[in-house]
C-alpha cells in the first residue's frame, strides 16, 4: 500500500513478523531498471512473514525535493532513518533489517548504527562514494549520446541515464568510506557481490569489527542492471537474502495491516504548487498512478493530462521527466495522472503474460482506465502523453476514446500494438529511413556482408522490405475505401490521424533528430512524415541534440514547452470535444513547419 511520510514516497508491504525491512534503492538509471524486481523482492520478503518499507529517496522519485538541492546526502540518509522509524510506528515490529542495492547498499552501511539496524544485507555494494563516482563517470562517459549534447561530465555535474549528481552531491559522497567504519553497522551482515567486485575487503573489516559476516556471490548483477526488461526476472541473489532474512514469527507480536496504516485512507503530498495521491484503480484495482492536482483552484478551464510509461520505464519517467512535468503542468493549474500500465512499474501483472512487454493491445483499456480515474477526480477531457512505446499507447486510446482531446507523441517505435515485446526485441527490429542506407549501398563492403547474411545486413533488408510490402498493402486499402467507404487496413496510420482531425483532436509529434524511430515515420507517411504535415491539425517538431528517451536535460525542456503550447492551443475547446462538439479540423493545411536547426515550429 502506498504510504507518505517526511517528504518520502514509499510503498508499505505488511506481514506479521517481528523483523521490519526497509530496502534501500540504487541511484538513477540502475534504479528505473530494477523497479520491478526490487518490488517483487519486497513482495517475497513480505511473503516470507517480514513487514517491508520500499521508498524514494528525497529528490527523487515520486518524492519531494530535486536532484540539485543542497545537502543531497544528508537527506538521503535521513530518508532511511525515517523510513525505519515510520515501519516501526506503523507495524509495531522489534527489528529492523536494511537491504541495500548498489549506492543504496553504501547508503544503508552508512545509516546502520543510527537506524539501530538488526541485520545488514548489502547487495553489489560500492565500499565508498569514491568507488560509486568513479563508475557513475566511467558509465557516463561511455554511454552514447547525441553529438551536439553538452558533455556527460561537467562543471554541473555528472549526467547519467537522465539524471544529474551535483558536483556538492559528489563531493559529500567522497567522504564516505566503509572501510573506515570504527563501529560494526550491525550485528548480522550478508554481502552479496559480483565476482570483479571489492567486498571481500569490506567483509573483513566487519568481522574484524565484531559482526557475524557471511558472503556469496551475486550471478545476476549484470542481468538485473542491464536493462528494465532483464530485471522483472527472478533474481538468485534476492532469493538468497530473502532466506536469511527470514523472521521467526512470535505469537503475540504486533501485526501490520490497513488497519494500522495512518495513511491506509488518502495519503497525499504536498510539493510546490501541488498536491499529490497515489491512486490504485482499474480491474480489481490493479493499476496504479500518481494523480497531481493543482495545490490552489483555478478557474482556467483546460484538459488533464494522461502520461504514460516509456516503454517498460515506471511512471516516474526517464530522468524522472514524468514527476518534472507533472509538477510543471500544476503549477501552470492543470491536473495529471502518471500510471503505469499493466506488467509495468508498480501495477499488476497481467493473467497470462509476463511482466516488462510493451505495445500491448490491452493497455488500451489500461490507460481508458487512467481517463475513468481523472474523470472521477472531476477531469473529463484530457491530453494523452506518451513516448516511444507509451506514444503507440496513447495514439490508439484516442481513437478508442472521445474524452482524448489531444496527443503528445515523442519518438514513437511503431504506431500499432499487438500482442507485446521485450523492450530488447523493439531495439532489434528498429531500422533506420531508407536514406540511411541508400548512400552505403555503393559500398562493396555492404554488398558482401547481404551476400553472406550477415546478421546485422539480413535484418535491415528485411525490415526495408517488410515496409515496402506494408506500403502496398496500405495502399491497396486506401483505393478500396476509396470505392466501396471501408476496407481501411487496421495500421494505416494515416487514415488514423486524419480520424483524429475530423474529431478535432489536437496532435503533437516530436521526434529527436536523427532517431531510428524516424525510419517508421517514413515509412508509414513518405519521407520526413510529409503526408502527416501536411494534415491540418498535426503539429511535427524535431529535437536537436535530443537522445531516443530525451534524457538530456535540454530536450525534456524543450518537450515541455512544446506541451505547453499544445495545451493552450487545445484551452477550453476540450470540453466542446468531450461532447461531440468539435471545432473539426483547424482551418488550412500544413500549417506547421518543421525546423530542423532549432526544433522549433511558426504559431
Amino acid at each position: 500500500m502506498p504510504v507518505l511520510f517526511d517528504g518520502c514516497f514509499g510503498w508499505l508491504h505488511p506481514a506479521a513478523g517481528r523483523r521490519g525491512v526497509v530496502l534501500c534503492a540504487p541511484y538513477g538509471g540502475e534504479a528505473l531498471a530494477t523497479h520491478r524486481a526490487w518490488r517483487r523482492f519486497a513482495e517475497r520478503l513480505a511473503a516470507a512473514g517480514s513487514p517491508v518499507l520500499r521508498f524514494d529517496y528525497p529528490g527523487t522519485g515520486n518524492s519531494v525535493g530535486e536532484e540539485g538541492d543542497p545537502s543531497r546526502l544528508d537527506a538521503w540518509l535521513g530518508g532511511i532513518r525515517a523510513a525505519a522509524a515510520h515501519l516501526r510506528a506503523v507495524t509495531g515490529v522489534a527489528e529492523v533489517a536494511l537491504v541495500g542495492l548498489r549506492l543504496g547498499a553504501l547508503l544503508a552501511a552508512a545509516a546502520s548504527r543510527d537506524v539501530r539496524a538488526d541485520a545488514l544485507v548489502l547487495l553489489s555494494p560500492f565500499p565508498s562514494g569514491r568507488a560509486f563516482l568513479q563508475e557513475l563517470r566511467a558509465m557516463a562517459l561511455l554511454a552514447a549520446r547525441p553529438a551536439d549534447a553538452p558533455p556527460a561530465v561537467g562543471p554541473e555535474g555528472i549526467d547519467s541515464a537522465g539524471f544529474r549528481l551535483t558536483p556538492e552531491t559528489a563531493e559529500a559522497l567522497r567522504g564516505l568510506d566503509l572501510a573506515r567504519m570504527m563501529e560494526a553497522p550491525a550485528r548480522r551482515v550478508l554481502i552479496l557481490d559480483r565476482p570483479e567486485g571489492r567486498a571481500a575487503a569490506l567483509a573483513e573489516r566487519f568481522r574484524a569489527l565484531g559482526a557475524d559476516v557471511e558472503e556469496a556471490s551475486f550471478p545476476d548483477h549484470v542481468r538485473l542492471m542491464s536493462s528494465v526488461q532483464h530485471a522483472a526476472l527472478d533474481c538468485s541473489a534476492f532469493a538468497r537474502a530473502a532466506a536469511w532474512l527470514a523472521p521467526d514469527l512470535v505469537p503475540g507480536v504486533a501485526r501490520a495491516g490497513p488497519g494500522r496504516t495512518m495513511e491506509a485512507s488518502a495519503p497525499r503530498l504536498r510539493v510546490p504548487d501541488a498536491v499529490e495521491r497515489p491512486l490504485r484503480f482499474g480491474p480489481d484495482t490493479g493499476l496504479f498512478g500518481i494523480l497531481c492536482e493543482p495545490a490552489t483552484a483555478t478557474a482556467i478551464e483546460s484538459p488533464a493530462v494522461l502520461l504514460l510509461n516509456s516503454g517498460a520505464t515506471p511512471h516516474t519517467g526517464t530522468g524522472r521527466m514524468s514527476v518534472r512535468l507533472a509538477r510543471r503542468l500544476a503549477a501552470r493549474g492543470i491536473a495529471s495522472l502518471r500510471m503505469d500500465l499493466g506488467g509495468l512499474g508498480d501495477s499488476a501483472s497481467k493473467p497470462g503474460r509476463r511482466d516488462g512487454l510493451i505495445y500491448c493491445r490491452d493497455m488500451v483499456e489500461d490507460a481508458q482506465a487512467g481517463l475513468d480515474a481523472l474523470a472521477a477526480a472531476g477531469h473529463g477531457a484530457a491530453v494523452a502523453v506518451g513516448l516511444c512505446a507509451g506514444a503507440a499507447v496513447a495514439l490508439r486510446v484516442a481513437l478508442a476514446d472521445p474524452r482524448v482531446a489531444g496527443l503528445a507523441l515523442v519518438n514513437p517505435g511503431r504506431f500499432v500494438l499487438g500482442d507485446g515485446v521485450t523492450q530488447e526485441e523493439a531495439i532489434g527490429s528498429a531500422v533506420k529511413p531508407a536514406t540511411a542506407y541508400l548512400p552505403r549501398l555503393t559500398e562493396p563492403a555492404v554488398w558482401r556482408a547481404i551476400l553472406r547474411q550477415d546478421r546485422k545486413a539480413s535484418r535491415v533488408a528485411r525490415g526495408l522490405s517488410e515496409r515496402a510490402a506494408r506500403r502496398l498493402r496500405i495502399g491497396a486499402g486506401r483505393l478500396r475505401a476509396g470505392l466501396t467507404g471501408r476496407g481501411y487496413a487496421h495500421d494505416d496510420v494515416l487514415h488514423a490521424f486524419q480520424a483524429l482531425c475530423d474529431r478535432g483532436v489536437r496532435t503533437l509529434m516530436v521526434h529527436s533528430v536523427g532517431d531510428v524511430t524516424l525510419g517508421e515515420l517514413e515509412a508509414q507517411a513518405g519521407a520526413d512524415g510529409g503526408q502527416l504535415r501536411r494534415m491540418g491539425g498535426l503539429r511535427m517538431e524535431r529535437l536537436a541534440g535530443a537522445d531516443h528517451s530525451l534524457m538530456e536535460r535540454a530536450a525534456r525542456e524543450r518537450f515541455a514547452d512544446l506541451l505547453d503550447d499544445l495545451l493552450d492551443r487545445i484551452g477550453t475547446g476540450a470540453a466542446d470535444v468531450l461532447r461531440g462538439k468539435g471545432p473539426g479540423p483547424p482551418e488550412g493545411t500544413g500549417a506547421f513547419r518543421v525546423n530542423h536547426a532549432t526544433g522549433n515550429s511558426p504559431a
